[in-house]
Parts: C-alpha cells; sequence; structure tokens
C-alpha cells in the first residue's frame, strides 16, 4: 500500500532506467524528494510569513475577506490561497477582541477516477482561513475544512467585533515572509563584503526600498539591536498621527520597546530634537527645533573652541534663566554678516561692533567700543522716539567733528540721576535744570540749595583780571539789531518780579513786565560810581564831596556876590564891647581867612 507520509528528511532521489518497473511509491518518493528540497531551502532562509497578497479587510458586518496571495509556514509549505476568499464570523463573535485570523496548510485527496483503478489521482493545497477568538469560538473556511489549528500557520490579522457586528482589523499583527541567511547576502553582486551589500560599483542607481500599504496604519525602516531584543536603535517612517508623521530616529531598550523619538524630520522637511511636533506657527520655510525638559543645548565645536546656543529654564553661567548664546572656551563670541564680523564679544565681556578687538588701554572693567570709517551712530527707537549717539569725523546736524548725543526726532533730551529727570533739552533747544518742561532757552530749578557757578583757581592774567561769565548775542552784518537791549529778570512767583535791562547807556533796574518800563528801587549799604544822573541833574565825585563835608560840618565855603563883584566877611571888629556879634561887609579885596564860611548843619 502507498505510504504518503514525508519524512523529515529525504536523503534519496529516484534513479529512472529503461526496462525499469515503476509502482506508485516510486513516483510518491520523487514527489517527496523535491518537496523536500523546495520546503528545506524555505526554513533555511526563514521565508516564514505573507510573501504576497493575503490583506484581510472588513466588508460588512461579521464579514472579513482576505485577497488572494501566498505565504510559507515554518515548515517551509507554501500556502498559496489562488483566489479572494469571504469568511463569514457570525453572531458568535460579537462583542470580542484579539480575535486571530490564522493561514493554515491543508492537504486533500481528490479528482477521483472513474477508471483505471477508483482512487484519487490528485492532492489539493489549497490553504484554509481558520478565524479563532480567545473564549475557542472559530469558524474556517471553506466550509468543509476542519477549524482545529494542529500544526504551524501563519497569523494573517486579529480582530476586534463590536456587539453590532462592526469588525476592525489590525494588520500590524500579521505575520510577514522575511529572508534570512547564515553568511553574507548580496543584492547586485556575487561576492558581498559585508552581511548585506548592494551594488558592487556598478555604473547604475541603487537603492533599499520599503514598500508598505497605504494609510496611517503600516511602518517602515531599520532596526539595529545590540546585546537585547528591542534594545538598540531605529530609524523609521512612521506615518501614524498619534506618534508624529514623519521619519523617526529612535532609541529603544527592553523597558520601551516602540522606542523614544530622538531626531523627527516631518514630511513638510521640519525637523524636531526631542520632539515629534517642531512648531512652525510663523510659516517659515525651514524648522529645526531642539527641545529638552530643562535645559537645552546646541553646541558647535572644534578642538579648541566651544560655541553653544542654550535655553535654560533656572539659569547658567551667570545667566537668568531664558536664552543662551555664546562660548563656553575662553574664545570670543562674534556675529557676521556678509562674511564679516559686524559685533563681537571677548573672551573677558568687551563688546566691539565694528571691531574684534574693543579699546580699553585704560583697563575698564567692561567696554563697548562702535567703530565706524568716518561716522558712528548708536541708536536707541520707539516708534516716535529715535535716540543716538554719535561720532562724526566731519560734523553732522549742525554740530561740529565730535561726538553727537541727542534725538533726530521732535523729541527732548533729557538727562536722568537716580530715577529723576536733571537736564532736559526741548526739541526747539531749550535748556531746563531740574524742570523738564519749561519753554524757556535756559531754566535751572530746584526745590531746594542754589545754583553755584565755580571755576577753580588759576594762574592770574598780566592785569590780574578773569573773565568769569559772558551774555553774548550774535548780529548779522549789517547789524539789524543794534537797538535791542539785553534782560535778565528775577521772578518771585507772585510775590515779585524785577528786571536787569542792559542797554548801550548801561544798567537799568526795571520792572519784571518787558512791556513796563517803570524803574525800581535799589537796595544797597555802598555805592561806587563815577557819577550819579537823577532825573537831568548829574552829581559827580565832587559835589558828592561837597555834600559829604556838609554833612560832616566841614563844607566851608566862600560867599560871593558876582553883581556886586565882593566876598562876604565878617570883621574883627564886634558889634558893641558887650555884645559877641560881628559886623559882617562886603568887599572885594577881602583875604580867604575872612571871607571862608563853614556850613553847620542846625542845631
Amino acid at each position: 500500500m502507498a505510504d504518503y507520509t514525508q519524512p523529515d528528511v529525504v536523503p534519496k532521489r529516484v534513479r529512472f532506467f529503461d526496462g525499469q518497473f515503476l509502482q506508485d511509491q516510486d513516483f510518491i518518493d520523487e514527489q517527496r524528494f523535491h518537496l523536500d528540497r523546495e520546503r528545506r531551502q524555505s526554513r533555511l532562509l526563514r521565508l516564514t510569513g505573507v510573501s504576497t497578497g493575503l490583506t484581510v479587510t472588513a466588508d460588512d458586518l461579521f464579514l472579513i475577506s482576505v485577497t488572494a496571495g501566498m505565504a510559507v509556514d515554518s515548515l517551509g509549505r507554501h500556502l498559496v490561497l489562488a483566489a479572494d476568499t469571504t469568511v463569514p464570523l457570525g453572531e458568535g463573535f460579537a462583542g470580542r477582541q484579539g480575535i486571530e485570523v490564522h493561514l493554515a496548510y491543508r492537504e486533500s485527496a481528490t479528482d477521483v477516477a472513474q477508471t483505471g483503478g477508483a482512487s484519487a489521482r490528485r492532492w489539493d493545497e489549497s490553504p484554509k482561513i481558520v478565524v479563532v477568538a480567545p473564549d475557542g469560538t472559530t469558524t474556517v473556511a471553506p466550509d468543509d475544512a476542519s477549524p482545529d489549528l494542529d500544526g504551524p500557520t501563519v497569523l494573517l490579522a486579529r480582530l476586534a467585533v463590536a456587539g453590532n457586528g462592526q469588525v476592525t482589523v489590525d494588520l500590524t499583527a500579521a505575520l510577514r515572509s522575511t529572508l534570512s541567511v547564515a553568511g553574507a547576502l548580496g543584492v547586485g553582486t556575487a561576492t558581498p563584503g559585508s552581511d548585506l551589500q548592494v551594488g558592487d560599483f556598478d555604473p547604475q542607481d541603487r537603492h533599499l526600498t520599503f514598500k508598505v500599504a497605504g494609510g496611517d496604519q503600516y511602518r517602515s525602516g531599520i532596526q539595529l539591536w545590540s546585546g537585547l531584543e528591542n534594545e538598540g536603535y531605529s530609524l523609521e517612517y512612521d506615518p501614524r498621527l498619534v506618534a508624529g508623521q514623519g521619519l523617526h530616529v529612535r532609541t529603544h531598550s527592553p523597558t520601551e520597546p516602540d522606542g523614544t523619538t530622538r531626531l523627527f524630520v516631518a514630511p513638510g522637511g521640519d525637523v524636531g530634537i526631542g520632539t515629534t511636533a517642531p512648531v512652525n506657527d510663523g510659516g517659515w520655510g525651514r524648522v529645526l527645533e531642539v527641545l529638552g525638559t530643562g535645559s537645552t543645548k546646541l553646541s558647535v565645536r572644534t578642538a579648541k573652541v566651544e560655541g553653544g546656543v542654550l535655553a535654560h529654564d533656572t539659569g547658567v553661567y551667570g545667566a537668568e534663566a531664558g536664552m543662551v548664546v555664546g562660548t563656553t572656551t575662553s574664545s570670543p563670541l562674534a556675529l557676521a554678516t556678509a562674511g564679516a564680523a559686524r559685533l563681537s564679544i571677548t573672551a573677558a565681556g568687551h563688546v566691539g561692533i565694528g571691531t574684534t578687538a574693543p579699546a580699553n588701554v585704560d583697563g575698564w572693567g567692561r567696554v563697548v567700543d562702535v567703530l565706524g570709517t568716518v561716522s558712528t551712530k548708536l541708536s536707541v527707537r520707539t516708534a516716535k522716539v529715535e535716540g543716538d549717539v554719535l561720532a562724526h569725523d566731519t560734523g553732522v546736524y549742525g554740530a561740529a567733528a565730535g561726538m553727537v548725543v541727542g534725538t533726530t526726532t521732535s523729541s527732548p533730551l533729557t538727562l536722568v540721576t537716580n530715577g529723576a529727570a536733571r537736564l532736559a533739552i526741548s526739541a526747539a533747544g531749550g535748556v531746563s535744570i531740574g524742570n523738564s518742561t519749561s519753554p524757556s532757552s535756559l531754566t535751572v530749578s530746584a526745590a531746594d540749595g542754589h545754583l553755584t557757578l565755580r571755576r577753580e583757581q588759576i594762574p592770574p592774567d598780566a592785569d590780574n583780571k578773569y573773565l568769569f561769565m559772558e551774555l553774548f548775542q550774535s548780529d548779522t552784518s549789517p547789524s539789524t539789531l543794534s537797538g535791542v537791549s539785553f534782560n535778565v529778570r528775577f521772578h518771585h512767583s507772585n510775590h515779585f518780579w524785577h528786571r536787569l535791562e542792559v542797554r548801550p547807556d548801561g544798567f537799568h533796574f526795571r520792572d519784571g513786565n518787558l512791556s513796563s518800563d517803570t524803574y525800581r528801587s535799589i537796595q544797597a549799604a555802598r555805592v561806587t560810581a563815577s557819577e550819579l544822573r537823577i532825573g537831568g541833574v548829574v552829581i559827580g565825585e565832587a559835589e558828592l564831596a561837597v555834600l559829604k563835608k556838609l554833612a560832616a560840618g566841614e563844607l566851608a565855603v566862600d560867599i560871593f556876590s558876582p553883581r556886586t563883584q565882593t566876598y562876604a566877611y565878617a570883621a574883627d571888629q564886634q558889634y558893641s564891647s558887650s555884645d559877641s556879634r560881628r559886623y559882617v561887609f562886603a568887599v572885594g579885596n577881602a583875604s580867604a581867612d575872612y571871607r571862608r564860611w563853614t556850613l553847620l548843619a542846625p542845631q
């Protein structure tokens, strides 16, 4: 009786010769030999799994379909599903999860001969599809096949069936065909020099391509394990939105078999390090985002220089929490445009703009050096105000060559100490010290204290004269302001105001109102002058000397009559012998002793 059992090893191949008498077992052994070699190759090359097709889909409630395709089981047997097959699940699967769809080897005798021996003349190796739930509920296609899983199978998918019959298919569980060799594998080369070599410097393009089904379920990539399963690295394209759709470089460990993404490239080209969602809310052409938990560092180094771009939640290198850009070695930091350094910070902390060597000849603790060729401008601006610090070799804004500080908008310039305005220059040019709102050309204001103009001691001039302060009014040529007077006003709120007016004829003390020429009193302990004018009368030094002697009772006068050309004199002769009175006469030739009189104040 013929033996159709397939042994584990078939060492013998049938040898045919002329005149040989053949029996059915000879043909069976011939098939055994070729089946053994075919299946042995599939097993040793690790071709187990789905080779093509065999995709499971949910077509309707309680209904799935498996497309035509081929798989190889662990014994190397070829499972060829010739046509798409529909598998009804039945209501027994309702509410079940973890349902498995298997493809299993099936062998059945068929094609019974009607003549020449009544026996099956073919083996039908069409596989069966077995659906089994965790609780043992099963269904099988074709219907006449056994639902038992009595040998190796190939898992095609896992299912979840809702109570209403809605079927969810998980294709990630499918066992896919693999290829394994003990030595090196070459693609496009007969002499691979490594475990896997593609091409051999031949003049054509070579690619290693992974193609998976569309949608967001299937991933493709390369995994690199070392030492333990799921420990190492992977490069993978992951279309799942929940993972971050794009290219992932991951690290894996036994506790994190799915891995942690370390570098991510989005489909649009944005790159994330530490994140799978690089932020691009500004519509940037490309984004590189480096995300850390409490601190992040992007390092650019040579053997001697280390530069970094850092973000720190608590602060680092003496800087507060925020972004830090600079070097961690004793090296300068420079910002460059068009291939030239524009801003430089030395290792000591000095800053240069337009120079990489900030000048510090006096040994300052910190220096900011802004260097231009002919002119340099440091601008501090808002939308309405522009303030500048300038240096100019030829002069600017009407100023001579040198340093210029101020505004180029219609805005005042204010100097502040201790949080308070001390000196202000208005947009019109008015200067205010202690009061930033005065419209005058120069205003000095203070709550207390006094105004001091001080000059330290200097060697005297030849005539021992010093010019301390000058009030100067420029004029055009020819003169157009010859009749203008200078005025200095002294104003005490609502109490009084006086004015010192200077004219070509001298000083005038007047009322504070410019439209009034009313004179004001002068109070003084002593006045030194060449002459004194009162109304139309001028009193000079000689007249004042006479008044002084008169007040002192020392004024001696001669009383002269122009009409008679005689002097009044007191004669020696008394009026009478008993009277001290004397005669007074007028003569033209009286001596000085007789005609000299002294005016005395009334007693």
